[in-house]
């Protein structure tokens, strides 16, 4: 295993997860296919879910050159696109990478993306597969843990954290509703 293994797994994580938001909640997804005029946009999403879940788990099981520059293709196209919706298309408001319905596009998106493609690029002139795995039972626990741990940091910060940011600036409304003691109704028993 080489250096590279870790954020390569980590990525490769990443676009399972969303392949498999993508395949089981294609709204968000096909909202932003639309604008971009894509036809039968639900299908197309479903179908890129389904790629990228295949894509991701070949490239780990099997490690070939060509399935490491199939992620970084992915990872490029993702970044274009949040780069095209950052740049003034009012039509994207989710990207829907992982079905929600309220991730925007960001900077750091694109940012996340860009650097996903670059980590897959160089897995294409070094390439990993999951049975070049020479440490002990105990270390390839610790690190199926952290590559689990890395991808759902990754996904956090691509989706809880712009909308906790977008909370804090109140620019965003709360996803889940809130309860406040000055709001809620009082009972004969409840007062003193």
């Amino acid at each position: 295993m080489t250096s590279l293994s870790a954020p390569l797994y980590i990525v490769t994580g990443v676009l399972l997860v969303a392949g498999a938001a993508k395949a089981l909640r294609p709204t968000a997804t096909a909202t932003a296919l639309r604008a971009l005029r894509v036809p039968k946009p639900m299908q197309a999403t479903r179908l890129l879910g389904v790629a990228e879940i295949a894509l991701a788990a070949a490239a780990v099981a099997l490690g070939l050159p060509v399935l490491w520059a199939g992620v970084a293709l992915a990872y490029a196209s993702f970044t274009v696109f949040i780069i095209w919706a950052l740049n003034g298309n009012q039509d994207v408001a989710t990207c829907g990478c992982f079905g929600h319905e309220d991730t925007p596009p960001t900077p750091g998106h694109a940012a996340f993306n860009a650097a996903a493609a670059a980590v897959a690029a160089l897995a294409v002139f070094d390439p990993v597969k999951l049975a070049d795995f020479d440490g002990s039972a105990l270390e390839a626990l610790l690190a199926f843990v952290l590559v689990i741990a890395g991808i759902a940091l990754s996904i956090g910060v691509l989706t809880t954290l712009p909308r906790t940011l977008a909370l804090a600036r109140g620019t965003a409304a709360p996803a889940i509703p809130t309860f406040s003691i000055e709001n809620s109704p009082t009972t004969s028993q409840g007062r003193s």
